[in-house]
């Protein structure tokens, strides 16, 4: 049965959050053990300008570095490719603009650990699972489905063997001693992702979906077959309309399905409402963190700031390979030189210089482009450049709040790199399944929340500095909040944390947790910062060479989205690194046996690679009417009978 689908599957993807935020900052670290420091000394004169410090940046820069000359620019006056976004306070405590996580497909982003010869397993918790918070309360907790060292193929037909025996001895057993867990979990073996994690994912008792809202989520079975991740036709279709007309009007899952898991996970993925986001982009979100394969959607936490335990040995890295790299350089303008040979990139500053290259790499967000292309000649005339002004962003807001300790040690908590909290007993309580609460808009009917969704972290159980084991000055509380341009309005620090307070308070139902606890707080405002995946937007979405004559290559999040299938920080990871292929190979420096590697997405199971073969017959066979996406067959009736023979 498809019971929910990729909807519950995706619970963990909350830390999407702020990954353009998540940069380096200025000063540099020791190498760690096996560091690369080869520096590379027959490099071609071409001189390659990366405009922007993030994933993208940092990974077109280190492609390129090997074979040109390389300048990083990044806007934030910390320089050395930081944006403030990781830093420590006056009293010496991390900060950082919001939590991330990393995947089991995040494959290209672990190639960068590893080429950074840093130890996954050093710097990030083990996989973890999640709970979903909706506005009514608790909805369910996702588990993780496999453990760090065994693969899918080695526990498939572990579980799989043990299948009907498990059934026969729970059917078998008049005192029912087989807990359900044990019996479902041999027969979610079975099944293909994202079937197994609907059949594992622990629901709320108290919560008002019932089987009937469950099975509802089959009528996204056509839907979820007919959507290509990497085929620019389906993107098209798919992005015309908004994800509530996708899941309500054409899957016609029911109201309670989409209110408790649908729509507040929308406002942590996308993080907008149904009405404002894209359906193509909620399809790739489902289908990058569920379909990939079992397991995709597990979930690890760095165990430290990222820009520390990162970006920092990666800025080394970069340094060595003689990448030059300038803080407080926002770029004002692009124009090509007057022979047409070469760019000029002029920097907004006292001195308004401008920096001469052969091409550039612009890994910057949407809105940063909507707003640079119109002040750039260089731009001129390239279609597709027309749009980008369109693009819109997301407000973020990290709360990180340092508290007093609960005069009691919480002990024996699950799903951490830690198992112990300094949090009041009833927080501890409410988080006892795991340090991370993905949770949906309009909870306590705040009305800062009416569209913000948030999650929750107990970063005691992720972050190795802030454990019981290591330090009981304080407890460790951070609350992000997506689509929160309210909240970033406000610009008393202490009045935002109250509110993050009345949010925790709100979200479990417990004794809210006084203002008069709070030790320190660090608040984040990242207005406009995170890719906004609204309709219509995938048109905006340039290719990752955007001129071949003038020079311009594009990476980010938001960029060739029908491309590559992955999302976020693996997305940026990806186009960086596309786009140094691009550059080198415009530039004739590349032979078959020296490429830019990119690891391909996961190929489509076979279950779901069956039904995409059954959707393209069907499709060839009775196209879908209209808008050309295909309806559940209840509402497929349900416009007949409302419409005649042309349903909507």
């Amino acid at each position: 049965m498809m019971l929910v689908s990729t909807l519950l599957l995706v619970s963990p993807l909350q830390a999407v959050a702020f990954v353009p935020l998540l940069l380096a900052t200025t000063n540099r670290l020791p190498y760690s053990p096996g560091f690369s420091t080869q520096i590379f000394q027959s490099k071609d004169p071409k001189h390659v300008v990366v405009v922007g410090g993030g994933w993208a940046g940092f990974s077109a820069a280190d492609a390129l570095a090997k074979h040109v000359n390389v300048t990083l620019l990044d806007a934030s006056p910390g320089g050395k490719g930081g944006l403030a976004s990781g830093w420590r306070t006056s009293r010496g405590r991390p900060v950082e603009a919001g939590i991330h996580g990393f995947w089991r497909e995040y494959k290209n982003t672990f190639s960068v650990l590893e080429r950074l010869g840093l130890d996954a397993d050093k710097i990030l918790s083990p996989f973890s699972p999640s709970i979903l918070h909706s506005k009514n309360g608790q909805v369910a907790v996702a588990p993780v489905l496999k453990n760090d060292n065994q693969t899918t193929e080695e526990l498939t037909p572990i579980l799989s063997s043990l299948a009907l025996a498990s059934l026969l001895q729970s059917a078998l057993s008049p005192s029912n001693s087989m807990k359900p867990p044990n019996v479902l979990q041999p027969v979610a073996a079975l099944l293909p992702a994202p079937l197994d994690l609907a059949i594992l994912a622990k629901y709320n008792s108290g919560n008002p979906l019932t089987l009937a809202d469950r099975a509802s989520a089959l009528g996204l079975l056509g839907i979820w077959a007919d959507f290509g991740q990497e085929d620019d036709v389906s993107w098209q279709r798919y992005d015309a309309i908004s994800a509530e007309d996708l899941f309500l009007k054409k899957a016609g899952i029911s109201n309670v399905l989409y209110d408790e898991v649908v729509n507040p996970l929308l406002h942590v993925l996308p993080m907008c409402p149904g009405y404002d986001c894209s359906a193509a982009a909620a399809l790739s979100c489902f289908h990058v963190f569920a379909l990939q394969s079992q397991g995709a959607f597990d979930v690890r936490w760095c165990r430290a700031s990222i820009a520390e335990s990162i970006f920092k040995p990666w800025e080394n890295r970069l340094i060595d390979s003689g990448v030059r790299i300038q803080g407080d350089c926002k770029v004002a303008s692009i124009c090509q030189n007057e022979d047409r040979n070469g760019l000029q990139i002029r920097i907004e500053n006292d001195s308004n210089e401008a920096l001469a290259c052969d091409a550039v790499v612009m890994a910057i967000g949407g809105v940063a482009m909507g707003r640079l292309g119109p002040a750039s000649p260089a731009f001129e005339n390239i279609s597709i450049t027309s749009d980008f002004p369109k693009n819109r962003g997301v407000t973020c807001v990290a709360v990180r709040m340092f508290l007093k300790p609960h005069t009691v040690v919480t002990c024996g908590l699950a799903g951490g790199q830690y198992d112990a909290t300094l949090l009041p007993s009833d927080v501890a309580e409410a988080m006892k399944e795991s340090p991370v609460v993905v949770c949906g808009a309009e909870i306590g009917n705040i009305p800062e929340l009416k569209e913000t969704g948030f999650c929750i972290y107990d970063l005691q159980r992720l972050h190795d500095e802030f454990a019981v084991e290591n330090q009981r000055e304080s407890a460790v509380l951070e609350v992000d909040f997506f689509r929160a341009d309210d909240i970033a309005d406000i610009q008393d620090d202490e009045q935002v944390a109250k509110l993050a307070l009345q949010a925790v308070a709100a979200t479990f139902k417990t004794v809210p947790i006084s203002s008069n606890n709070i030790i320190d707080v660090a608040v984040v405002r990242a207005r406009n910062a995170v890719s906004h995946f609204a309709t219509k937007s995938a048109s905006y979405s340039p290719p990752v060479r955007l001129s071949k004559e003038r020079g311009i290559y594009m990476a980010g999040d938001w960029i060739d989205r029908s491309g590559h299938a992955s999302w976020s920080t693996e997305k940026a990871v990806v186009t960086g690194r596309q786009s140094a292929q691009a550059v080198l190979e415009d530039f004739g420096l590349l032979s078959q046996s020296r490429q830019v590697s990119v690891i391909p997405a996961a190929p489509d199971t076979p279950a779901l690679e069956a039904l995409r073969r059954g959707a393209q017959i069907l499709r060839s066979l009775v196209p879908p009417p209209g808008d050309g996406v295909p309806q559940s067959p209840w509402n497929f009736l349900e416009s007949v009978v409302e419409n005649g023979l042309a349903p909507r």
